[in-house]
């Protein structure tokens, strides 16, 4: 059996730049315990139904950190209208995208949407062992980010040719991330065992990942993974990640569940606008 052999990856994270160890073996399909899928129809059904929802989102949250959902309730029709602006926006000439330059902005644009959203942050509240309406009043205008992101393909390149379009080894500083992705595949997540899983895309999922700041509140109980992307094909990649946070001035500290004698906070108190800023 050949010997596993490691490499060191540089990671800038909300605690500032931290190195990790990183298997150099070749990505591989996780288990359904690394990555696993997950029906969200329990989530508007009784009380038992939705402790076993929750449950299973306590057991991703505190492995991987990452898990698809199905039966999200976002209509095909409304991800697919999305995905059409998006390409139609960055099919244009770089002069108009310039137009919109985000640089030249103070503050983000665009309407975001609060309740579904809410609805999940309550199976994360009773995951940790709180009330469901535990984070209510640091949700009320929460801090919440929706993009689109373009990975323009790479014709004529070798599959193994160290020419790489993407996004490098991060996490996510928000709460908790949604993404939606089309079928193109690259996105890679580090597991427990420092090797890179191949979280392909799912047909009916998003992709839900934790992000520093819910880590943080639940006292390193739940765990914000290092992911990437890359797309090494000719045609391009298109994403639309959804980063949920809590009310900028809100400060929180460590969920009251998450603490005893034996696992002591590990943080202070501090508000979500301070890690993002």
């Amino acid at each position: 059996m050949a010997t596993q052999t490691y490499t060191q990856i540089e990671l800038l994270s909300a605690n500032g730049t931290v190195l990790r160890r990183v298997s150099t073996a070749p990505p591989r399909l996780p288990t359904n315990d690394e990555i696993p899928i997950i029906d969200l129809a329990p989530i508007d059904g009784t009380l038992d139904e939705r402790k076993a929802l929750t449950s299973r989102i306590k057991a991703a949250s505190e492995n991987t950190g990452f898990f698809y959902i199905r039966n999200h309730r976002i209509p095909e029709e409304l991800i697919q209208t999305s995905l059409s602006q998006a390409k139609t926006f960055f099919d244009q000439p770089l002069s108009e995208k310039m137009k919109i330059d985000s640089s030249a902005s103070n503050v983000s644009s665009g309407y975001h949407g609060v309740g579904s959203t809410q609805s999940d942050l309550s199976i994360f509240a009773l995951a940790l062992g709180e009330r469901e309406d535990y984070f209510d009043d640091v949700t009320s205008h929460p801090g919440a980010d929706a993009l689109y992101i373009h990975y323009p393909g790479i014709p004529d390149v070798a599959a193994d040719s160290d020419i790489d379009v993407g996004i490098g080894s991060h996490t996510d500083i928000q709460c908790f991330t949604l993404l939606w992705q089309d079928n193109s595949g690259g996105l890679q997540v580090l597991s427990a065992q420092d090797e890179w899983l191949d979280a392909r895309p799912i047909e009916g999922t998003l992709v839900v990942n934790i992000g520093d700041f819910l880590q943080r509140l639940s006292n390193n109980k739940f765990k914000s993974t290092v992911h990437r992307v890359y797309n090494r094909q000719p045609d391009s990649r298109y994403s639309m990640p959804f980063f949920f946070g809590f009310n900028p001035e809100a400060v929180c500290k460590v969920v009251p569940s998450c603490v005893d004698d034996e696992h002591p906070p590990l943080y202070e108190p501090i508000s979500c606008g301070e890690v993002c800023s």
